[in-house]
Parts: structure tokens; sequence; C-alpha cells
């Protein structure tokens, strides 16, 4: 009976030894920040701002519908301490213009996706084939012609995203083949227009063509005078914020419950239910973050597209 009931001790051991081996190596959930930033940060809406999606009510944080504002930070008079840009006109600012800022890092990776309309007759995306698309001199359109620019296309281009979804929604006589867009406006097109459909990734046709390299849309820049410590600080809520979302997409929802579906879809350019799906179904929204030092050789493939030529060091922020 004595030895009976050691080996039952012995078993019971085991088994909570077991089971907290367990416990420890199961993972921890992240979360996303309920603690507001303490610095003051600008992005222009729609996807660059998802990075920011968990403060969104905040004071310090300032979403602007006009990228060109956002980008007009980029000067030593600014009182922002980070802003989200086109890594591009990040980059050109501070070597042209001596704007004293930093690269941190990219948290918009490509949300650009090429439509067939339904009129083109072979199905291929070839010479003579009519194009609409936007941002001739900017992020879309270079990345356009890098991609494609080869192939003789008719190509007409309009300011932005926004002026190509309003023409296609309202112009009923439109001809044009294909169509250039960027999420989440091709989400609203196809619901509309039931004989488009995705014909092109540009994301991975980037990769393929540039040799296994991402494009690097948005980036966060940090004024060289900010607290460095205040900075670094923020960085990091916002990655863990980025990393607890694609890792649980339901945090969006948690974390803009008291944000009005109106101001969401101000900032954010779609609901909340949408945005969801598109982070859902493959990150369509591009979103992410990486450190821009670590990902240097990206981002000198990406702003080449630009003319470009390869990054010092001495302009991206350590921490």
């Amino acid at each position: 009976m004595k030895k009976n009931k050691f080996l039952l001790i012995g078993l019971l051991s085991l088994t909570a030894l077991a089971t907290g081996c367990e416990q420890s190596q199961k993972p921890v959930e992240e979360e996303f920040s309920t603690t507001a930033l303490s610095v003051k940060v600008a992005s222009p809406s729609k996807a660059p701002a998802v990075a920011l999606f968990a403060h969104l009510k905040e004071e310090n944080v300032e979403i602007n519908s006009a990228a060109n504002n956002v980008v007009a930070y980029l000067t030593n008079a600014s009182d922002k301490d980070m802003v989200i840009v086109p890594t591009n006109a990040g980059i050109s600012a501070i070597v042209s213009k001596n704007a004293q800022f930093k690269i941190a890092a990219t948290v918009t990776f490509g949300n650009f996706y090429l439509i067939q309309t339904g009129k083109d007759s072979d199905k291929t995306l070839n010479e003579g084939d009519k194009v609409l698309a936007f941002q001739e001199k900017n992020v879309a359109g270079k990345l356009f012609s890098y991609l494609y620019g080869d192939k003789n296309l008719e190509t007409t281009y309009l300011a932005d995203v926004t002026a190509v979804k309003n023409e296609i929604l309202t112009n009923e006589s439109s001809d044009y083949d294909y169509v250039l867009l960027a999420q989440p406006d091709v989400n609203e097109i196809l619901k509309s227009k039931k004989d488009y459909s995705v014909y092109a990734n540009v994301q991975e046709d980037f990769k393929t063509k540039s040799g296994g390299k991402e494009i690097t849309q948005a980036s966060i820049f940090v004024k060289n005078t900010s607290d460095k410590e205040a900075v670094t600080t923020a960085l990091n809520t916002i990655k863990s914020d980025v990393d607890a979302l694609l890792k649980n997409t339901k945090s969006l929802l948690e974390a803009t419950k008291d944000v009005e579906d109106q101001v969401f879809s101000s900032k954010l350019g779609s609901t909340k239910e949408e945005l969801k799906g598109l982070l859902d179904n493959e990150n369509q929204l591009g979103i992410g973050f990486k450190k821009a030092i670590d990902n240097k050789a990206s981002i000198d493939a990406f702003i080449s597209t630009f003319g470009m030529g390869a990054t010092s060091e001495e302009i991206y922020f350590n921490y």
C-alpha cells in the first residue's frame, strides 16, 4: 500500500511538471498598446495610418487626408517628432533639402493591384492596351513604369487613387482595359464592378523583377532634435501594435471600438470589418514593421525606381 502511495505521488508530480512545461512553452499573445504616444506623430490617411490603429483618437496623432501636407512637415521648423511619408519623399527631403530627420522604420510594404476590366479581348497586358493609373511622378506611377513601362501601353494618369476610383465609378463610358488601384479602394471597386477582377499583384511582380526585394512604400521618419528616448519608446510601441495586429486581426476591432465609424473610415479609408478582412486575406494592405537599417537593401532597390542612388547609413535612425 505504501509502495502504491509513493507511485501515485510520483505520477502526480510528473503530470504537474508536464503541465507546467506545457504552460511555460505556450506563446504569450501580443497586445496592442493602451498607452498614448507621448510624441507628436503625423501620417497620411488610409494604409500608412493603419500602423497607428491603436492611437486614432489621441491628440498627438494627426491623420491627414492629403499626403503632401504630411510631407511638408519634413522641415527643421516642424513641430512633429515623427512623420509617416512615402519612403522616397522622406529620403529626398533629407538628401536634397537637408531636412533634419532620419529614417527609422518601414510600415507599409505595398498595397497596389492591377485590375482588369474585362474589356481586353486577349486578357493579357500587352502593347496598345489602355490603362488608367495615378501618381505619374510618385510612388504608384514610378512602380508601374518600372514594372510595365516596356510594354508600350496607352496609359492615362490621374492625380491620385481617389480620382481613379471616382472615374471608374462615375464614368460609364470609360474604355480602359486595366486600372491601377490600391487597397482598400480595390475592394470597393470589385464590389461595385462585377466584371472587374485582379490581374496582377504589384508587390509580387516587384519582388520578381528586383530579385527578391520588397516595396518599402511608406516609412517613419524621426526628427533629429526630438528626445531619442521618447521617440524610441514610441517606435517600439508602434512595432508592438503592428505585431499584435498581424498576429490577431481582431485587435483592430478591439482597439477601435470607441472610434466612431465615420471617423474610422475617414482616417483609414474603409470600414472596420472590411479592413480586418483585407488583413485576413494575405495582408492586402501591406502593413508591417521593419527597422529601416535592417532593410536597407530593399529601401535602396525601391528608391532606385525614382532614379535615386543608394542610401548612406548616416540617414538611418539607430535604436
